[in-house]
């Protein structure tokens, strides 16, 4: 499919059987081909949008806004984007290459993301299956330092990687806001690569503490001191005190089949749909992770792997 500008967002009736309901509140249950957004204002020109997949966030300047992060939900998300603001609404910004960031990215006119995002960009997660996304869509290729001018309001590009490679942020110093994705969360962290490496990424957060208020993440909005607690947490078990050590416990999700038009399924709107949820198996490798709770921020990490 080629993309052209001002394509309508493709055809979801074959998951019509599939039903979302809403995290807050599991009342409201539309099907899945039924376009759903509502959104929260969290700062001056800031928005946070609530629809299918991670936050997506909107972001006004005065000559334009952008979009973080386009969800993969049905309808039309740079419409709804737009409803929210008098200022075009053309470019957006991926914090990483997931399905569930940069599936609508087709809707806009460009995206901008680094390299590695660009390269695993819009793969469908198995629940999507049958559903034609286009990936031909112009890319703009940014990295670390890379400024995203709105006109009065600049986003400087930070470079992340641990939840996914060639993960981006933007730290927004007007409205004192780093959008951070995925990569970091409020209280919760899982080192992929090294301690010594999530120490450092999150020195790049503590570096310009005193220029952001709050983080804006796929898992929502939260506060400078959730960054200064993983910082610390991190910290601590680089000093190597293995007697703070937890045992780890692996969980294995059960494998379930996709739901069909005679067996339908209802599950939340923003939560990882079982069927998409990568396929654990026993690792003997599970032996090596540890836990560690500082001021109730927990990090898991493998012991051998804490200085490289």
């Amino acid at each position: 499919m080629n993309w052209k500008k001002g394509m309508q967002p493709i055809d979801f009736s074959s998951k019509h059987h599939i039903l979302l309901a809403n995290d807050e509140d599991q009342s409201i249950v539309h099907p899945m081909d039924e376009p759903y957004f509502t959104s929260e204002q969290i700062a001056p020109g800031t928005w946070k949008v609530y629809s299918c997949g991670d936050y997506t966030y909107v972001v006004e300047g005065e000559d334009e806004t952008l979009v973080i992060d386009s969800g993969y939900g049905c309808g039309d998300i740079r419409a709804y984007c737009q409803s929210l603001t008098k200022k075009p609404v053309y470019r957006i910004a991926n914090t990483h290459n997931h399905f569930d960031h940069t599936a609508n990215n087709y809707l806009f006119d460009a995206a901008y993301m680094s390299q590695q995002t660009y390269e695993k960009r819009t793969m469908p997660f198995p629940s999507f299956c049958g559903l034609d996304f286009p990936r031909d869509y112009p890319v703009v290729i940014i990295d670390e330092g890379y400024v995203i001018d709105l006109g009065g309001r600049q986003l400087e590009t930070f470079a992340f990687c641990n939840h996914a490679p060639g993960s981006l942020g933007w730290l927004d110093r007007k409205e004192r806001i780093f959008f951070v994705g995925d990569e970091f969360v409020a209280s919760t962290y899982g080192v992929r690569y090294s301690v010594a490496h999530a120490v450092a990424m999150y020195q790049k957060l503590m570096d310009h503490i005193d220029e952001f208020d709050i983080c804006c993440g796929g898992s929502g909005v939260f506060d400078k001191e959730d960054v200064i607690r993983g910082y610390n947490t991190l910290k601590r078990v680089l000093e190597n005190h293995p007697e703070e050590w937890k045992e780890f416990t692996p969980f294995y999700p059960k494998e379930e089949p996709l739901p069909s038009i005679d067996e339908p399924a209802t599950i939340l709107r923003r939560e990882p749909r079982p069927w998409d949820k990568p396929r654990f198996r026993p690792n003997p490798d599970d032996v090596y992770k540890r836990n560690f709770i500082l001021d109730g921020f927990e990090v898991s990490f493998d012991v051998r792997h804490i200085y490289e």
